[in-house]
Formats: structure tokens, sequence, C-alpha cells
């Protein structure tokens, strides 16, 4: 059966596993790439270098492959490809060591983990069609699997080497492969037809609505240099006031968890609410976040409940920038919308942040205090640059 033919359930069922096992891969490398990096002789400096670049390729990884899935229509190929590719490079960083080594090795690791993310968001909104906003019930899968993987990452920490990292993600990255085979390839006939649905008269990339795609991508960038100190020192910081691995693990997946519990209500809050007033709430509650994380990081409880917050400062906020990137950009450019996104999102912003954080690091909280300051310009930003009704925006080019 088509699966343009297929229920909402039906669809997410296919999809779902793809979310599931790649956000996995996330919670083993993501939250926990620095400690590997530094018990395997890295300093806390070197280490953040490394993640910086790691997001970094995201500035030009994820063109290169958005480039060619629109001109092949073979989305779900160069999706397989990259998945080996990620697996492959994982388990090469058991095979050597120092930091020009690790550099080249997750370097390319990078690559491949920025490049399918753009891919897997184009087919799943290709594939929801006229049901975009229930995106966050498919991604919510994806951040189900992240929260027990940093559980029981955490615990296995605190009893064997950090080099299980790499085995966990080879066989995560075989299972990635493996789920991609539940979604059949959109045949380009498909993909055109979706087009003239989608725009009407197909017109040229000049007449996107800019100024709106602009003031997003600046939201969306800022908002990743504030992420970028969580994603590469929350465990470390943790470290440094006492907390065990198991602990920080149990932390970081409570995070998360309050994520999944924004993706299964992300389509109520968007009949409910305007993309602007999500996004311009849940960047405050950003900013709340890392003021009480600097200064309250010696309390579990008070460290618990800045976690809660992640459902705001991540859930909502990516949610809103997918779901905005989808209805800026026709179909035939989703690829190149969503590649923008991740490229300065992912790229520039967390490249950027972790180089900074890198400057910053003494092991104390200042590096979300400077974090606090991004998060409070990308919501001024989105309260004074976005446009409401988006239907406007979307008249620019009609």
């Amino acid at each position: 059966m088509p699966m343009s033919h297929m229920t909402f359930a039906q669809k997410a069922m296919r999809l779902s596993p793809m979310y599931l096992v790649y956000f996995t891969l996330f919670g083993v490398f993501v939250p926990y790439i620095a400690r590997f990096l530094t018990e395997n002789g890295l300093s806390a400096q070197e280490a953040s270098v490394i993640v910086a670049i790691v997001n970094g390729v995201n500035m030009f990884a994820p063109f290169l492959f958005s480039y060619l899935a629109d001109r092949s229509g073979q989305r779900m190929r160069f999706i397989r490809a990259g998945y080996l590719a990620i697996g492959f490079f994982y388990c090469l960083s058991l095979f050597g060591s120092g930091f020009w080594f690790y550099l080249t090795v997750f370097g390319l690791f990078g690559v491949f983990l920025s490049a399918v993310l753009p891919q897997m968001e184009t087919v799943t909104l290709h594939v929801l069609g006229k049901e975009k906003s229930r995106y966050g019930q498919v991604r919510l899968w994806g951040s189900v699997g992240f929260v027990v993987v940093v559980w029981i990452v955490g615990i296995l920490l605190d009893y064997f080497s950090v080099n299980i990292l790499p085995v966990m993600g080879v066989i995560l990255s075989l299972l990635m492969f493996a789920s991609t085979f539940l979604i059949p390839e959109q045949s380009r006939s498909n993909s055109a037809a979706a087009e003239t649905t989608v725009e009407g008269s197909g017109e040229p990339i000049r007449a996107l609505p800019w100024g709106q795609i602009s003031v997003l991508l600046v939201v969306v960038l800022f908002w990743q240099f504030s992420m970028a100190p969580y994603n590469t020192f929350f465990d470390l910081y943790l470290r440094e006031q006492g907390f065990s691995a198991s602990t920080n693990g149990f932390l970081i997946s409570f995070g998360a968890l309050a994520e999944v519990a924004v993706f299964v209500a992300v389509a109520a809050l968007f009949r409910r609410y305007s993309e602007r007033f999500l996004i311009v709430a849940a960047l405050a509650l950003t900013v709340g976040r890392w003021l009480l994380l600097n200064a309250f990081a010696d309390s579990f409880w008070l460290v618990l409940f800045t976690q809660s917050l992640h459902a705001a400062t991540f859930g909502v906020v990516h949610s809103v920038a997918v779901h905005r990137i989808g209805r800026l950009f026709p179909e035939r450019r989703a690829s190149f919308g969503q590649g923008l996104y991740v490229a300065l999102g992912m790229g520039l912003g967390l490249l950027v942040g972790n180089l900074l954080a890198g400057v910053l690091w003494d092991g104390s909280g200042l590096v979300f205090l400077q974090a606090a300051g991004w998060s409070l310009l990308a919501l001024l930003i989105a309260l004074f640059g976005f446009r409401e009704p988006l239907e406007a925006a979307e008249a620019d080019h009609s």
C-alpha cells in the first residue's frame, strides 16, 4: 500500500523506528563524548574543539546530501549509506589515540551523522503530508530511545570503560540501517506530483520568503549557541559538583523524558497557540533554565527542575523550527530547507557555541551564564521578528 494511503498510525509505525534508533545513538554519543575523549587522554579544551568540529561539519554536509538527494529523488538511499558510514567511523575510534586522530575520525563521523538528519526530516514531512503538525508524535520516539539509553549508559559507565560507547554505537548504526527498510523510496513522479500540489505553479527559489527564513535561522543560531554548553559540558559540570555518572545519566534522561511529553502534545499546542507565542515562551524558559543551572548546580532537586524545562528549551523550539521550515519551503526545496536549518543551527551554532564554551570552561557555571545571554538575544529577535500569521509570509511569494 502506498504510504500516502495509510492512516497516521500506520505511517507513524513505519517512521518512528528510524527516529528511535537514530536518537538512541545520540544518547550514546552526545552526552558522553567529552568524557570519552578526556578519559582517553585529551584535555577538556581539546574535547570541546573536537565536538565543535563534529557539529561544524553541519555547515556543509547537509547541503551536499540534500543536493544529491533532491536531484536523484532517492532520499532513502542516501540515508542508508550515511548510517553505514556512521557505524564505520564510530568503530574506527577504538583503534587509535591523540587529538588529531580523534579529530579526523569524529569529524568524518559528524559528516554523516549530520547529513542524514535533514533527509529523515524531509521524508517524514513528505509522508505526513497534511498531517505535518503531528510530526512531534513521530519524533517523540527518538526522545524515548534517548531517554532509555542515556540512563543505561550512565549506569554502565560507573562499572565499565568508556570504550563501550563505540561498540554500542556500531550496533545501533546497524539497527538504524535496518529500520529504513520499513519506508519505501518515494519515486520521482510522486515527488513531482506533490510539488505541484504544494507549490501550484512551481515558483523559483528566489520567490521564497527570505525575510522570515532569515529571522528564523538567526533565532535558531543564537538558540544553539546557548544549547552547546549543555550538550558538551553538562556531564562534566555535574561531575565537578560530585554527581556520579549514573546520576548524570538519570538527569539527562529526565530532560529527554520531558521532551517526550511535548512531542505528544505539540499538535494540540500548534492548534491553540501561534508559532511566535510558542517560541518566545520557550526561549524565556531557556533563559531561566541556564540562570538556575549556573547558580544552583549543587542541588539535585533544582537541577532536576531545570531538566524538566528541556521540554520547552529543546522540544518546543525544535518543533516550531521544523514546522515553520516545512511551511516556508515548498516540497521541491524541502531538503534544502531542512539542510539550511541543520547547517545554521546544528552546524554553525554548535560550532561557535562549543568553541566559546571551551574557552570559558573552568569547571564553574560560567558557560551557562553566557548561554542565558544568547537565549535572551534569540528571544528578542523572535519577539520582534516573527510575522503572524505565517500565511502572510507565504503570500509574499504567491
